[in-house]
């Protein structure tokens, strides 16, 4: 019966959600502020996440959630504002009161809940339980062993495992949710609730889903830096950074001197930095695309030829060619259209040297699909804009490749795609926003509708172009991704630099 009645909630949560205030000047930067035991509220740019917010009791052992937060929470007054979705770990009392839980759906009904079936379940038998709120619930149903929950809001992307609850297998019918959230794109955390500290419980998906996606910050029970697994479980799940939480009232020893970071005192913070850049999995509309997320001030550039004028052919030549000068790639994809020499079909500059002229005339290739466009760098950053557009406004970058069709201009798609084209390949491409640029890769072959709509729906670009089909390719050093291939044409790659 549950599972009829929260059938929509997954496909509900994917409606736009409520707006927040970040305090960090960073725009970039998250936060995590503690609330009590395992309650935490996580906030990036315009978005807040809640954990665990509202137990019944911490037993006399753990700190209560205060009074006045539960009020501003009731309220939905600052800091407690805005809030886009909570999410519980698992029914225990000191995790969740299901009565507090069906007030706070009734006052803050722009929120969402994430919660396990046994959690929903004690809603409905408590007090206050309304019908409504099941448009507004995504219920988690996971058994062990199961591959991971994945769904996606305008903000958000939510990862559910179940990993066995501390004490097993003796609480082994406890839905313990473990949690990995993608804030806005750029930070990620995870909730683990009251996980067993056990590599084995991992490890099956160390490489279907832990390596796919580093976390910025882990919220682990902190019992995680007391056994001697604990830092082996946190290196599987992927993890750069962790601050346990469920601290009892009065410190243990041990945790004081473990060395590990640790949540205490009701309203303390930590920073949430995200990585200089992050390659992740994203399933959009039933396909899965690869899309890495860089800042605006990345140095990015394009590369054609190396020092005796032959093209590098492969990121592992252009990488090696960068670390003889001192610098690294970190990221890179192939840059262009390019005939069989190697030679840019379209309009390239490296450098501030213009190597090919741009082409404007309409053809029955993917590039005189027009209109088509052109990426480029200059002293403002990068962008990406319509062909005719770029050669009118007499830009002078350092770096440019001209490449199509267009795939969202303006914020619309190419006037030509049409979603049921058969034409179906593996593709990439690259898109600018204010404040990030995207690189895009489909795992799987899609159309030009399909892949457009991605960068327009999901992404949020006002312009993206089409780099190429078939042969395309992502290098990531931080993943260790290097995709093999035939030799290519102009690449388009991050450079770091000591």
């Amino acid at each position: 019966m549950l599972k009829q009645i929260f059938s929509v909630g997954i496909a509900l949560l994917g409606v736009s959600i409520a707006q927040a205030h970040n305090p960090k000047s960073d725009p970039k930067n998250g936060e995590a502020r503690y609330i009590a035991n395992e309650a935490v509220m996580i906030s990036q740019g315009d978005t807040k996440i809640l954990f665990d917010p509202l137990p019944l009791t911490g037993f006399g052992t753990y700190p209560d959630v205060p009074e006045k937060d539960v009020k501003a929470m009731m309220a939905g007054t600052a800091p407690y504002d805005g809030v886009d979705a909570v999410f519980i770990s698992h029914a225990h009392r000191d995790h969740f009161s299901a009565e507090a839980m069906n007030s706070y759906m009734a006052r803050q009904t722009e929120t969402r809940l994430v919660a396990p079936l046994q959690a929903i379940a004690m809603m409905i038998a408590a007090p206050g339980w309304d019908d409504a709120f099941k448009k507004r619930i995504a219920p988690i149903k996971l058994n062990f062993g199961s591959a991971p929950v994945r769904f996606q809001t305008d903000t958000l992307d939510i990862e559910a495992v179940r990993i066995p609850h501390s004490g097993w297998p003796g609480r082994a019918d406890i839905e313990n949710i473990v949690y990995r959230i993608t804030l806005n794109d750029l930070i990620t955390v995870a909730h683990m609730g009251d996980a067993d500290i056990n590599p084995v419980h991992y490890k099956p998906l160390a490489e279907s889903h832990w390596s796919l996606k580093k976390t910025d910050l882990a919220l682990p029970p902190y019992w995680i830096y007391m056994v001697p697994d604990g830092e082996r479980v946190l290196e599987i799940m992927n993890v750069r950074e962790s601050v346990g939480i469920h601290v009892p009232i009065e410190v243990p020893a041990v945790l004081k001197t473990s060395g590990g970071d640790f949540f205490h005192i009701n309203g303390e913070t930590r920073v949430i930095e995200p990585a200089h850049q992050s390659c992740a999995p994203v399933t959009f509309d039933k396909a899965d695309f690869t899309v890495c997320t860089v800042p605006r001030d990345a140095d990015i550039r394009l590369f054609l030829n190396d020092g005796q004028s032959k093209p590098y052919g492969s990121f592992s030549k252009l990488d090696d060619a960068l670390a003889a000068k001192g610098e690294t790639l970190s990221l890179a994809m192939n840059g262009g259209m390019y005939h069989d020499d190697r030679r840019p079909v379209g309009h390239y500059v490296e450098n501030g040297t213009a190597e090919q002229s741009r082409m404007t005339r309409a053809s029955k290739d993917n590039f005189g699909l027009l209109p088509n466009g052109v990426f480029y760098v200059d002293d403002t950053g990068p962008a990406v804009m319509e062909t005719q557009a770029f050669k009118a406004k007499g830009l002078t970058p350092r770096f440019a490749t001209q490449s199509g069709p267009m795939l969202v201009i303006d914020g619309a798609l190419h006037p030509r795609f049409r979603k049921n084209s058969t034409s179906r390949k593996r593709r990439n491409g690259i898109g600018v926003t204010e404040d990030q640029v995207y690189f895009v890769i489909s795992e799987a072959p899609v159309n030009f509708h399909h892949f457009g709509r991605l960068f327009r729906d999901h992404l949020k670009t006002p312009n993206a172009l089409y780099l190429d089909g078939v042969i395309s390719r992502l290098y990531d050093a931080q993943s260790g991704r290097n995709d093999p291939g035939l030799r290519m044409g102009p690449i388009v790659g991050v450079v770091d630099t000591p």
